[in-house]
């Protein structure tokens, strides 16, 4: 209850309070108890130009009768040669981040997530960054470090 109250007065969740803190142990130490948002890579990107209203109802159905058939692959993003993986501390951000998105490459999608603790999320993909909140007001990258062969 406390937490929606500062989130009204402040405009943050509990994470990106955390988060503004500027302290990478605080941050790293929360993530290791709050689960984020991982957004599922979309299986079609549709113009809308060409879609109705209905059309669009359709695509949405069956994408989540797919999703729910298929094994979770996580959306990562190749950006600048740089693998990205976008985690969100809530739906509303991940929808914010699905607008802007949408705008930029000019398709639609279904964004379908899964919630995860982060170092559950990100075991065993080949990441160079987690951006969490990417394009949203406030956002965070997280370097992922590589553990070395020995």
């Amino acid at each position: 209850m406390f937490d929606k109250i500062l989130e009204k007065i402040t405009g943050k969740d509990d994470l990106e309070r955390v988060a503004c803190l500027g302290n990478f142990a605080k941050l790293s130490a929360y993530l290791k108890t709050r689960k984020v948002y991982v957004p599922r890579k979309p299986r079609r990107f549709l113009d809308p130009s060409e879609l109705t209203e209905t059309a669009l109802l359709d695509h949405i159905k069956a994408e989540a009768r797919e999703s729910a058939n298929t094994p979770f692959e996580p959306w990562i993003l190749d950006l600048d040669g740089k693998k990205r993986l976008p985690v969100f501390s809530s739906p509303e951000r991940m929808q914010q981040f699905s607008a802007k998105i949408s705008v930029e490459i000019n398709k639609v999608f279904s964004l379908v997530a899964g919630e995860a603790l982060l170092e559950v999320a990100i075991k065993g993909l080949e990441l160079d960054f987690v951006d969490l909140n990417l394009f949203c007001q406030k956002s965070w990258e997280i370097e992922v470090k590589k553990k070395s062969a020995s």
